[in-house]
């Protein structure tokens, strides 16, 4: 989380990050920051399945035969579970970061043409209107996370709650 936050995320489509041609430099090597974090993010939690998975199987090993099947499902269904939040996730973080980089390519395109514009510059209104659709991904995708992280806040309650004594 530091990582990522060392990256300003939150200044990448600023009116003053996309107003010079250093600006939406430093905005787009953010995003390519997000997207390396990302990509360590999902390969650390592929090899972390693959471990608590071989882990699982060998201790239903454990299990008396009567328990295995109905203890191996309950853990699938756990696993399935957790790749769909995983799966959802990072498709919600690739929307996001292709968006901010179209942008940025956008307001790049612009000031190539109007070097000494002040403020964001876009090449035309074509271009502009690519910049709003690009927005609403990106407000879809922080949208998308946020039911994400109030399911997963869900489920914790509910297995909280199977947890307490009646």
């Amino acid at each position: 989380m530091q990582r990522q936050a060392a990256l300003g995320l939150e200044q990448v489509l600023s009116e003053e990050r996309l107003s010079s041609a250093d600006g939406i430099a430093a905005s787009l090597a953010a995003i390519d920051g997000l997207e390396q974090l990302v990509a360590e993010n999902r390969a650390s939690w592929q090899q972390w399945m693959i471990e608590a998975t071989r882990h699982l199987a060998a201790a239903l090993e454990d299990f008396p035969e009567a328990e295995r099947a109905e203890t191996s499902q309950s853990m699938l269904a756990s696993i399935q579970v957790q790749m769909e939040f995983q799966h959802r996730s990072m498709s919600a973080r690739a929307e996001w970061i292709e968006a901010a980089r179209t942008i940025c390519r956008l307001a790049q395109l612009g000031r190539d043409l109007a070097p000494d514009a002040a403020g964001p510059v876009f090449a035309s209104e074509d271009d502009l209107e690519e910049v709003q659709r690009q927005l609403a991904r990106i407000a879809a995708a922080a949208a998308a996370e946020q039911q994400l992280l109030e399911e997963r806040a869900a489920r914790m309650r509910d297995s909280m709650a199977k947890l307490q004594p009646r």
